[in-house]
């Protein structure tokens, strides 16, 4: 599925929890790149975003209630460890802010905004 929703910035994505994570980059003024090709073990990946300043990988991952994704998060989680590449997974349900769940998680990863 190609990114069909659009942002201020003239970015695409592909779910509202995506264009929410770059109206808060873009609101604090951190760069980012928006699902940045990379290989990991012979393989292809496109996490949601990258923070080149901090090299920092974010993930937002919506579709808890669903086991098969669940899994691929899980095995995500795992490809970014044994790579040595610092990632923060975002399990949001919709309830609450996030972008004050992607605050705190910056904070927590040694981020302050």
């Amino acid at each position: 599925m190609a990114p069909q929703i659009e942002t201020d910035t003239d970015i695409n994505v592909r779910s509202q929890y995506e264009k929410t994570c770059v109206e808060f980059f873009t609101e604090t003024n951190i760069q980012f790149q928006y699902e940045p090709l990379m290989v990991l073990e012979g393989k292809q990946y496109r996490p949601d975003f990258f923070l080149p300043e901090y090299n920092l990988f974010i993930e937002i991952c919506g579709y808890g209630h669903m086991p098969h994704y669940n899994k691929r998060v899980e095995f995500k989680e795992q490809i970014y460890k044994r790579n040595n590449l610092i990632a923060v997974f975002i399990h949001y349900n919709g309830k609450g802010s996030l972008k004050q769940i992607l605050l705190e998680q910056l904070k927590h990863a040694g981020i302050h905004l």
